[in-house]
């Protein structure tokens, strides 16, 4: 949901505001890091949940049904990371649009 033009001008003067009142604490807002720790969370996911899903298909030669439910445990695992990491949060977006 997209932001009125006065609550993108009031979000603005709050970060200028921000950045006079304490620019230590701007300057250490790293955008760039965060995105970084994002991308490694969700590949850290993707991995267990591929692991997972090798795990389970091994696990069905033992038992069938514990084997096909750590299989779809791991697949939905990374539907759920992939769907994730590639949604934009609204948050997101107002970063951008405060940052251009």
């Amino acid at each position: 949901m997209a932001l009125t033009n006065d609550e993108q001008r009031t979000l603005d003067e709050i970060e200028r505001a921000l950045r006079e009142e304490d620019p230590k604490f701007a300057a250490t807002v790293n955008l760039g890091r965060i995105r970084r720790h994002r991308l490694l969370v969700g590949a850290a996911g993707f991995l267990l949940g591929m692991i997972l899903l090798v795990v389970g298909e091994m696990a069905t030669q033992a038992l069938m049904a514990v084997g096909v439910v750590v299989s779809i445990a791991g697949f939905l695992m990374m539907i759920a990371v992939a769907a994730w990491m590639t949604r934009r949060r609204p948050r997101d977006l107002i970063i951008r649009r405060a940052a251009g």
